[in-house]
C-alpha cells in the first residue's frame, strides 16, 4: 500500500497521486460539451465577469502584433474575448490536456471572425513536449 505522501485528495475519496490525473481527465471528458452551462449554473453566471476583468487587465493591442497563450483554455472563453477585443494582428493559441474540451472550442468558434487568429493545441502543459508550446510572447500572464 502506498504511503500518505503518495496520497491526494479526489472529491470525497483518497486516491494514489499517479491515478489522479486519469480522475480529472475523465471528469473533463464527460462534461466537454455541458461545461460553460455548469459554470454558469456554479458561479451564477460570475465566471464570465471574471473573464471580461482578465481581458481587460491582459489588454490585447488592436493596432500591433499580440499573441496571447490561454493555457488550459478548454472551451475557448477567454481566448474568444481576447481575439475579439484585440486587433487582427492579435493571435490566441489555446493549449488543452483534453481534445473533447479543445472541439466544443473549435466548433464554437469556427465562424468568428477571427478565427482564422486561433490555434487549438492538445497537450500537456505541465509537461510541454519540444517546441509544442514555443511561442513568440509579449507577455506571458498567469492567472
Amino acid at each position: 500500500m502506498p504511503g500518505p505522501g503518495n496520497q491526494t485528495h479526489f472529491g470525497q475519496r483518497t486516491v494514489r497521486l499517479d491515478e489522479k490525473q486519469s480522475l480529472v481527465n475523465d471528469v473533463f471528458h464527460s462534461v466537454a460539451g455541458r461545461y460553460d452551462l455548469m459554470n454558469d449554473l456554479m458561479s451564477f453566471g460570475l465566471h464570465r465577469i471574471w473573464k471580461d476583468i482578465l481581458v481587460a487587465k491582459v489588454r490585447p493591442s488592436r493596432t500591433r502584433p499580440f499573441s496571447h497563450i490561454d493555457v488550459a483554455g478548454g472551451t475557448g472563453d477567454v481566448a474568444k474575448r481576447v481575439a475579439k477585443t484585440g486587433g487582427p494582428l492579435t493571435e490566441v493559441t489555446v493549449v488543452d490536456v483534453n481534445g473533447e474540451m479543445l472541439q466544443v472550442a473549435k466548433k464554437r468558434l469556427a465562424r468568428r471572425p477571427y478565427a482564422n487568429r486561433l490555434r487549438f493545441i492538445e497537450g500537456d502543459a505541465e509537461a510541454p513536449t519540444e517546441g509544442h508550446l514555443s511561442l513568440q510572447m509579449e507577455r506571458i500572464i498567469c492567472v
